[in-house]
């Protein structure tokens, strides 16, 4: 007897990941070209596809992209309001990793090296928890 494939529990799907990515991505108020480059999207016209639900799969990589951004925004939005979040991200922050630069900036000119480091950075810095402050 066949039986459907099991899915394992606690992975996102492409369609649920996407939500929470452009979720993220309107409160981050990143644009689309900002979108293309964290989600490695070829160009904008194929984001708006993603965002009515017509894409491809995301790849195995997109999916750890948009995973790593869901982890950032938790541990910046535990005990701080949106704006805070915003701030933080929009901020230039002296000192490892970000040398000067805004959090954003560092993401978007790293790519995935960049969305792990600043994941580790707030667990180690902030105990998960996010800074009181820009």
């Amino acid at each position: 007897m066949l039986q459907p494939p099991v899915r394992r529990p606690g992975r996102p799907t492409t369609s649920s990941a996407l939500v929470r990515f452009f979720r993220i991505a309107d409160a981050w108020e990143l644009s689309p070209l900002q979108q293309c480059r964290l989600l490695k999207i070829p160009s904008p016209q194929v984001l708006a596809r993603y965002r009515l639900g017509q894409g491809p799969r995301l790849s195995a990589a997109q999916q750890e992209r948009a995973a790593l951004m869901a982890h950032i925004q938790r541990s910046l939005a535990e005990g701080t309001t949106p704006d805070q979040v915003w701030a933080w991200l929009h901020a230039p922050h002296p000192g490892a990793p970000f040398d000067g630069d805004s959090p954003l900036y560092y993401l978007l000119e790293n790519g995935l090296p960049a969305l792990r480091e600043v994941a580790r950075h707030l667990q180690r810095r902030h105990g998960g928890r996010p800074p009181s402050e820009p």
